[in-house]
């Protein structure tokens, strides 16, 4: 009798595990098919158009989601979307449709992939992807490659094309132009002007005026301390070069 209540439980576990185990891969299928929706979603974009829009949340219309407007996009307080904008976005709290093509403005915070034209707001721009124009705000800004001009108390970029302007700090990658903050920071290389408090390049074929200014390449620097790893004498006052 006792091995038979044994090998009843065994079996019964054996079993509850069996039936069990399918239901794990139920959330990999449920995120597959949010990727999928998202992206029957982006493609849907490019079928819906109107001139005027207005927008209250996320999906509140849901038409906002999908649609191109070439006009007038207004949020009271929010807009958002996977389609385009040609024309005018403003919103009281955030603006945040894809793809703008004119101005995209908020008293808050902006959000796009891909911007031709001016992004503003008071307190925070955000570009993912390519942003070509101006951006501006008063604390933050941030681009996918910028390609025009960029001013905040703090500017974040990858590739830079234009100017870029930091009162506090700026950041890029590799910049061909004009770049100022207190402090600056390149990870790649500079062709161009870069003019701060710090400064700081990998390598550099343009010019650097600062306090402090760090190239691990090559360069020119105006400062007060001036170090250029392939310099003769890679740490100078005044002026300092390498080519």
């Amino acid at each position: 009798m006792k091995k038979f209540l044994l090998c009843s439980a065994v079996v019964f576990a054996f079993l509850c595990g069996a039936s069990a185990a399918p239901a794990k891969a139920a959330p990999a299928k449920a995120d597959k098919k949010a990727v999928v929706q998202k992206e029957a979603d982006t493609r849907k974009s490019i079928d819906k158009w109107t001139f005027f829009q207005i927008a209250f949340l996320p999906n509140v219309p849901s038409a906002q989601m999908n649609s191109n407007v070439y006009g007038i996009k207004s949020g009271w307080p929010v807009t958002c979307g996977f389609g385009r904008i040609w024309g005018l976005e403003a919103s009281w709290l955030y603006s945040g449709t894809e793809h703008a093509k004119g101005i995209q403005a908020s008293w808050v915070c902006c959000y796009d992939q891909e911007c031709d034209g001016i992004q503003a707001a008071f307190v925070v721009c955000i570009n993912r992807k390519l942003m070509r124009g101006l951006q501006a705000t008063l604390v933050y800004t941030h681009a996918g490659d910028m390609m025009g001009a960029q001013g905040g108390l703090i500017s974040l970029a990858d590739d830079v094309y234009g100017v870029q302007g930091g009162l506090a700090f700026a950041r890029a990658k590799d910049v061909k132009g004009f770049q100022a903050s207190a402090v600056c920071v390149n990870s790649g290389k500079l062709s161009g002007i870069q003019c701060n408090l710090y400064g700081q390049v990998a390598d550099s074929n343009g010019i650097q005026f600062g306090i402090v200014n760090v190239s691990h390449g090559k360069g020119i620097q105006f400062g007060l301390i001036n170090y250029i790893k392939d310099a003769w004498l890679p740490v100078f006052p005044i002026l300092n070069f390498a080519f």
